[in-house]
């Protein structure tokens, strides 16, 4: 589940409420040389290679600066920002920032695309709401558009407290993941996506309401994910995002429609130069996590989503070397018995306590009988294991995606 854009039109005040979070309307970059301000570059280190920032013209690119000053700046205020809309005759106060841009914009797609290339890049401000206005005047036969208003879902101290809280579990996990020391790129992202899944749980209650950003807004959010562990997709990949840019890989967000149709949102990252399409959500298939959208194709993803045509700089993904099973050696073509059980056994060496396999369409059914065989794949696999002296652990079920083929088996629960 994601949010959605909704623009309302007001005389010389433009409001628009996002509700999804997903509509990503960004063309390509402008080589214009338009001087950024001091306000525009006072943060830029934080945010110049960042994914949507690096795709806009020069122009945006001053008005995101600015934006971002005015948001970290004013962290420790509250402001009232009032939204109106002459449209439906409404007026109404929110806690926000109220923020005068420079350089002003000439058209509302520009000023929709800076809003949402912002709030795409960062997903630490979790505390910006689903709610913006752009304010402007008439010159001649031209609008312009020199005010932002964003609306938070927090006051001051509200998002004190949280950020201190997100950043304090973000502050644990990366402390484990240096501890561990994975040697690359695809290490250090399978220990973040396996984090994340481990902590966070899909908030169901969100899909049972008609307004679920006003009712449960912190679940679109990596705070949601992060700290409370209750996300909807777009906080699942928004905390992933969050993580990844920390350990220092480009990370972007999705969006499209799962196989029914229902608005949905994912991530694409780049591995050693070249991007994969990720998907933390559908790896948590009821709070038990698998690997089946871990570095796909775009090819792949498309077996069961729909990719939006206006997401930006989502390129065709070709690469299968940072896939899960093909980098972990996890990906078979086979029905022997003792070539599944000597990955299994490989596996279990090493401590593992999840066994998760790729079999090809002709192969899948055949393994997955033997997988199903619990007695006679542990007997199996325990010939492998003999000279080492030790067992594998039982196993009560396995998880089964028919989709990519792929079949997961977990250690028993109170196995010591």
């Amino acid at each position: 589940m994601k949010r959605f854009l909704v623009p309302v039109m007001a005389t010389m005040f433009y409001i628009v409420v996002l509700l999804s979070g997903c509509d990503l309307v960004f063309p390509g970059a402008d080589e214009s040389d338009n001087e950024s301000s001091s306000l525009g570059k006072k943060y830029l280190s934080e945010f110049e290679n960042k994914w949507c920032y690096q795709r806009l013209n020069s122009d945006l690119k001053l008005g995101y600066g600015e934006i971002y000053t005015a948001v970290k700046d004013g962290f420790e205020n509250d402001e009232t920002v009032t939204i109106s809309d002459s449209e439906n005759d409404t007026r109404h106060d929110y806690i926000g920032l109220r923020i005068e841009l420079s350089k002003p914009l000439r058209n509302q797609d520009d000023s929709k695309r800076l809003y949402t290339a912002f709030v795409s890049d960062n997903p630490q401000f979790f505390y910006i709401g689903n709610t913006y206005s752009y304010e402007g005047y008439r010159s001649g036969q031209t609008n312009y558009y020199n005010v932002f208003c964003l609306v938070y879902t927090m006051s001051a101290r509200e998002r004190a407290a949280a950020s201190s809280n997100l950043e304090y579990t973000i502050s644990k996990i990366m402390t484990k993941l240096y501890r561990a020391g994975p040697a690359d790129q695809f290490e250090k992202e399978l220990m973040l996506h396996d984090e994340l899944v481990g902590i966070c749980s899909y908030e169901n209650k969100a899909t049972q309401t008609d307004d679920p950003a006003a009712l449960y807004p912190t679940a679109f959010t990596a705070y949601g994910a992060l700290v409370e562990g209750r996300a909807v997709c777009e906080g699942y990949a928004r905390a992933m995002q969050l993580l990844l840019h920390r350990a220092g890989i480009e990370c972007t967000l999705v969006n499209g429609k799962d196989h029914n149709g229902v608005a949905h949102m994912w991530n694409m990252v780049t591995i050693d130069g070249r991007n994969y399409h990720l998907d933390p959500t559908w790896n948590d298939a009821s709070d038990r996590i698998h690997h089946s959208y871990f570095n796909i194709t775009t090819y792949e993803i498309r077996q069961f989503h729909t990719i939006d045509n206006d997401n930006i700089g989502i390129d065709t993904c070709t690469a299968r070397d940072a896939n899960y099973y093909i980098r972990k050696g996890r990906q078979l073509d086979t029905v022997r018995q003792d070539d599944i059980a000597k990955v299994i056994a490989d596996a279990v060496l090493q401590g593992e306590t999840m066994v998760d396999l790729r079999f090809t369409k002709d192969t899948f059914a055949g393994a997955r009988l033997f997988i199903n065989n619990r007695r006679l794949l542990i007997q199996k696999v325990n010939v492998f294991l003999k000279d080492a002296g030790i067992t594998m652990w039982n196993y009560e079920d396995y998880n089964v995606n028919d989709m990519y083929y792929t079949l997961t088996i977990y250690k028993a629960e109170g196995q010591s």
